[in-house]
């Protein structure tokens, strides 16, 4: 199970590579062109950062629910990143911003874009701590009495 989910995070880590690739090629039409640039940036780091995840996955120490939980709040907090901020710097009011040439409201899209990346870094934080849970150690190996004395009467 956790070896299919590792695959699946780097599937989607590819994914958000390539949307940030994409978006890299059409930074000149954002009216907001530094907004444009973190979109370009947090697809390209984000998708090479889920492609490294999806390599570990399977050696984290999380059960059945944890591993799927943990995987899909990674691969939703990258994708509302990047598209929160591809909104926010296409759509929302900005520097350089038409006036009525996409449909709705510039502040409805500002909000939009800003509730997304709300919502990604809730789940980035929860994200990191089941990813950070994971890499604890499990058996131990206990310390005896017996290797108390080894170690005392070795000195």
């Amino acid at each position: 199970m956790q070896e299919s989910m590792g695959m699946r995070l780097a599937r989607h880590g590819v994914i958000v590579l390539l949307l940030g690739l994409v978006t890299g090629f059409v930074i000149g039409k954002f009216h907001d062109r530094g907004l444009g640039n973190a979109a370009h940036l947090t697809g390209l780091i984000g998708g090479f950062g889920m492609i490294a995840l999806g390599l570990l996955w399977p050696k984290l120490q999380l059960g059945r629910f944890g591993s799927r939980a943990g995987a899909w709040m990674t691969a939703v907090s990258m994708y509302l990143n990047w598209l929160g901020l591809a909104i926010l710097g296409g759509l929302g009011s900005g520097p350089k911003a038409a006036q009525g040439a996409v449909s709705g409201s510039m502040l409805l899209w500002d909000r939009a874009g800003g509730l997304m990346l709300a919502v990604a870094a809730l789940a980035s934080l929860l994200a990191a701590l089941v990813i950070l849970f994971g890499l604890r150690k499990l058996g131990a190996p206990a310390v005896t009495a017996h290797a108390i004395d080894a170690a005392v009467t070795a000195k």
